[in-house]
């Protein structure tokens, strides 16, 4: 029986093993030798990872190669329908996979490889990174364990010692010599941005990494093109164990000349969920020169200075500041209010000449200004990722309010002989508001679509008075007087909406097409009335304005991307703008509207020496466009005694920009070399033709400003940067510089005028720890100018100085620590009043605290030997001026604070890391 049943059972099966065989050859007759292989590499948040390392493994084959700039990679030829796929890059966990797939598609789309953070091992291999920075793209990232800081050091020491960072005593950063814009924290927004309290507040122990990012010019998004503008945003990525903290601070101190302060805050940062509420006030005199901050405690709480230069006064300052961030799904948001109030009394004594054809006009100023200025912001931020859906937007609001009451002493010689004595006071309400949107709506292998929406606004309104009485050889009797009542009102509306389409074909070509319509609206209007005593109050229209201006501007560009390999790629872009102008001037009833059209091309070619450095030329075009105002033949009062006149035939002027910038990181030598060169040359550049009216009755000086095209100058810069890491040794040297020359060109009542400028500064600075106990920094630093007006032959203007700087600070037992700061200038030859050598040492004594050590007292003397006092002088192209700074310039401090902090992991540890720090939960 079971014979019978088996010999049934094959007789039932052999119909259906013949027609699988049939079907077996069927597909085996469509095998493909080669089919392609796409896909695309993204972080966790759906952001595109450029420069990514791809390697696919097979029995048949072993294939090689690196995504695009927006992630995509693309194996054209793969032998096998089943592989594994290895992907490496920076700062993320490498991913490895395999894949069996259909081997009868020509095409196969590998789903969306998702990288996370974090240092694995991979076949026993660490994966590590060469000391010094490295770049990836538009990252520029930095490992903190090849830098050595001392214990209870911040990050504004461990940036001392990265190739490329500085720092100056207000805390403002740059990066190659460019300002730092905003701070973030493993990936959020630091706070409010502030990068100076960024560097202060957080402790050099708990960061990893440190990322330099070039953004576009907002800081809103990445950039789309390397013509485009940029920002730089730095990013600090913390230990995983330390990505969350609570930090809390109370300072105060107190000195000479009056000088208090007094603050607190409290800070909590977990990603995008922050808090933060903080309070201070300050007194402190106006006109010292304080040079370098020394010790711990000095610095910290610096927002609620009041700053401040002339020659004394006195300022108080009080404010205090909310911010509070969350998440709710996939929205991250954010808002902060600040309000403050400052009152100053400060004293000016300046020194200024102006060159003109009929001879040059000596000021000497003395000015008193009493100001109260208070202000309150509100700002609102939000983020959200989701899919291929990517927002960034910033919205906030400004109420200011402006009293300030100036009393001026003006004495004149040269052309005009006089004396000046004027008075005036205004009361100013300005509301503002701004919003910027950055909007990626979708994005895939090869389309994306980017939108940047952009709207400001503001309103101004004031009144108050100007009085001048002119003096000629009788300093009791006024030659002429000018009594006005002004009343002002004005407004600005800004709109404008940037789209951008991107398409990739074959990751060789990449296309950007941008639209980027815009509209603008601006009202003055300033009524001056004359006040005469026993008279009625008399309008001056001629003095007074009522203009309104709208503008339209429709830029479309088009840039064709071309990539040679993963290094090399050149770019082609050209734009065509359309602008269109109208304005009214109701007092002058007139009408005016103009319509230009130019065609803009730019070029730029980038090399990458892998991730070690980068070399970028470019050139570029820009279009300046004359006002309507300068096109206004009729005259417009700037001031009761400055008066500009147009021209109908002005043309639009042209720039032509060259551009040169280079980096290079030689890993083995510890050494980093970037420069930078610039060359504007100007054509049909919108110049002047001022001319002098001198009324030898009421002894006053009037000037006139003509607009017209000239031939054009020309601008050049170079920056350069040399860094040099002893690891070993813990010293670093730094070389940097920079260099202006520049040529402009105006007339002087029909008389063609040339003034040629040169600035230049070069600083070679060492730090080193030679002992456990000191530390130690020296320098010199040069800084020149020179200034060469035709009006002047054989005169020219030019200062130069070198200073010889050392710092040292000396670690002492129980906690104590002595910090020195010394300046000499040893060399000054200058042509401008005021020829000083002062010698300025500053110095404190600070003793730590309590457990943990996050307490500190100090004493604190600046400018031992009073002798940091000295002209500060500015050089126009028509002239120059000089400031002396207050002469009693030593002071004393006694200070305290208490700084506790506490890191930990983040609530949100527990998921994958990406590459900016942030978890992914």
């Amino acid at each position: 029986m079971q014979k019978i049943l088996l010999l049934a059972l094959f007789l039932l099966l052999m119909p259906g093993a013949a027609l699988v065989a049939q079907v077996y050859e069927k597909s085996a007759a469509k095998l493909l030798p080669v089919r392609r292989v796409n896909g695309i590499v993204r972080d966790s948040l759906g952001r595109k990872i450029p420069s990514a390392m791809v390697r696919l493994i097979s029995p048949k084959d072993t294939l090689h190669t690196v995504t695009s700039e927006y992630g995509v990679f693309n194996f054209p030829a793969v032998r096998s329908e089943s592989f594994t796929l290895e992907v490496q890059v920076m700062s993320y966990r490498p991913y490895r996979k395999k894949y069996f797939l259909n081997d009868t598609k020509p095409v196969l789309v590998l789903p969306p490889v998702v990288m996370g953070s974090g240092m694995v091992q991979l076949k026993e291999v660490a994966v590590t990174t060469a000391k010094g920075p490295q770049e990836r793209g538009d990252t520029t990232e930095f490992w903190a364990k090849d830098y050595v800081v001392r214990d209870l050091a911040r990050l504004e020491d461990m940036l001392k010692k990265m190739e490329g960072f500085q720092t100056d005593a207000n805390g403002q950063l740059t990066y190659r010599g460019k300002l730092v814009n905003r701070a973030l924290f493993n990936g959020a927004k630091y706070f409010n941005g502030d990068v100076a309290a960024a560097i202060k507040e957080l402790p050099a122990d708990i960061v990893e990494r440190i990322q330099v990012i070039q953004d576009n010019e907002n800081g809103t998004g990445p950039r789309l093109s390397k013509s485009e503008a940029s920002s730089q945003t730095l990013n600090v990525v913390t230990k995983a164990d330390k990505s969350a903290g609570r930090m809390y601070h109370v300072v105060a101190e107190g000195g000479s000349f009056d000088r208090y302060r007094a603050g607190a805050s409290a800070k909590s940062i977990d990603g995008w969920n922050q808090w933060s509420l903080s309070a201070a006030g300050s007194q402190e005199p106006l006109g010292i020169i304080s040079g370098d901050p020394v010790g711990t405690i000095s610095g910290m709480g610096s927002a609620f200075s009041s700053g401040g230069g002339g020659s004394g006064g006195q300022a108080k300052v009080l404010a205090t500041q909310m911010h509070y961030g969350n998440t709710i799904g996939k929205l991250n948001f954010g808002a902060d209010y600040a309000i403050g109030r400052r009152h100053q009394v400060s004293e000016v004594e300046s020194f200024s000449e102006e060159f003109y054809k009929e001879g040059s006009l000596k000021r000497n100023t003395r000015r008193s200004t009493q100001n109260t200025y208070t202000d309150q912001t509100l700002t609102l931020n939000a983020r959200v990722s989701k899919g291929d859906f990517h927002m960034m937007t910033t919205v906030s609001g400004t109420l200011m309010r402006n009293e300030i009451e100036n009393s001026n002493e003006l004495r004149q010689s040269g052309i005009l002989s006089n004396l000046q004595r004027m008075s005036s006071g205004n009361t100013v309400d300005m509301p503002t508001y701004n919003l910027a949107s950055f909007m990626t709506f979708f994005s895939s292998r090869k389309v994306g679509l980017t939108l940047n929406i952009n709207s400001s606004g503001k309103g101004v309104r004031g009144s108050g008075h100007d009085n001048t009485d002119t003096y000629g050889d009788d300093t009791v009797k006024a030659d002429s007087s000018l009594y006005l009542w002004q009343r002002q009102k004005s407004s600005a509306l800004y709109n404008a909406i940037s789209a951008a389409l991107t398409y990739t074909w074959r990751q060789k070509l990449t296309f950007l097409l941008r639209v980027s319509p815009s509209h603008s609206k601006s009202t003055d209007v300033n009524y001056r009335d004359q006040v005469t005593p026993g008279q009625d109050v008399k309008r001056l229209n001629e003095l007074s304005n009522d203009n309104m201006l709208r503008e339209y501007k429709l830029p479309a560009a088009l840039s064709v991307k071309y990539s040679y390999n993963t290094k090399i790629s050149l770019e082609l872009a050209g734009k065509y703008e359309i602008n269109w102008q109208q304005t009214k001037l109701h007092l002058k009833e007139l009408d005016l509207s103009t319509r230009t059209g130019a065609f803009l091309p730019s070029v730029t070619l980038d090399y990458a020496l892998s991730t070690a450095g980068s070399v970028t030329a470019s050139y570029s075009r820009n279009i300046r466009l004359p006002s309507l105002l300068q096109l206004n033949e009729k005259p417009y009062f700037a001031t009761p005694f400055d008066v500009v006149i147009g021209n109908k035939e002005l043309r639009a002027g042209m720039t032509d920009n060259w551009h040169l910038r280079g980096s290079y990181m030689f890993p083995q030598a510890g050494m980093q070399v970037s420069g930078e060169l610039t060359y504007s040359q100007l054509h049909n550049e919108i110049g002047t033709n001022r001319l002098v009216r001198i009324d030898t009755v009421t002894k006053t000086i009037r000037t006139e400003t003509y607009y017209l095209n000239v031939k054009g100058g020309n601008n050049k810069n170079a920056t350069y940067s040399l860094s040099k890491n002893l690891r070993q040794l813990n010293i670093v040297f730094k070389l940097d510089g920079h260099l202006m020359w520049g040529k402009q060109l105006y007339l002087a009542d029909g008389q063609q005028a040339i003034t040629l400028q040169r600035n230049m500064s070069h600083s070679f600075t060492a730090s080193s720890t030679p002992v456990k106990w000191l530390d130690i920094a020296s320098g010199v630093v040069y800084s020149g100018s020179r200034n060469i007006n035709s009006l002047q032959p054989g005169r020219p203007l030019y200062n130069n100085e070198f200073n010889v700087l050392l710092k040292g600070a000396f670690f002492l037992p129980a906690d104590v620590k002595i910090n020195l700061s010394g300046r000499q200038n040893i060399v000054r030859a200058s042509s401008l009043p005021g020829t000083l050598y002062p010698l300025v040492i500053n110095a404190n004594i600070e003793k730590r605290f309590l457990k943990k050590k996050d307490a500190v007292v100090s004493f604190v003397v600046m400018d031992l030997l009073r002798q940091n006092y000295y002209n500060v002088i500015a050089q126009t192209a028509t002239g120059y001026s000089s400031v002396m700074s207050a002469v009693d310039s030593r002071y004393f401090l006694v200070q305290l604070a208490w700084n506790p902090q506490r890191f930990s992991k983040s609530k949100a540890a527990g998921g994958e890391r990406r590459g900016d720090g942030s978890f992914v939960k």
